[in-house]
């Protein structure tokens, strides 16, 4: 079964994401921002090909992206 695409409006250019994951600091803001730089890129659309990618669960992926 195939997941929905998430819809996410990603403001920041791909060199802007990539050199925050490199910098950020925190593990959680390192895997969102790298999730971020994913969708972008067109390497993943849907959040379980994120959660498989990052070996969590897609509830965890839907709470990473509603974090404010």
């Amino acid at each position: 079964m195939m997941g929905l695409r998430l819809q996410v409006e990603i403001k920041e250019s791909l060199e802007e994401l990539e050199k925050a994951v490199k910098y950020a600091t925190q593990a959680s803001t390192k895997e969102r921002l790298q999730m971020l730089y994913w969708l972008k890129s067109s390497q993943v659309t849907t959040r379980s090909a994120i959660a498989k990618r990052l070996g969590r669960d897609e509830a965890t992926i839907t709470r990473r992206f509603t974090k404010v």
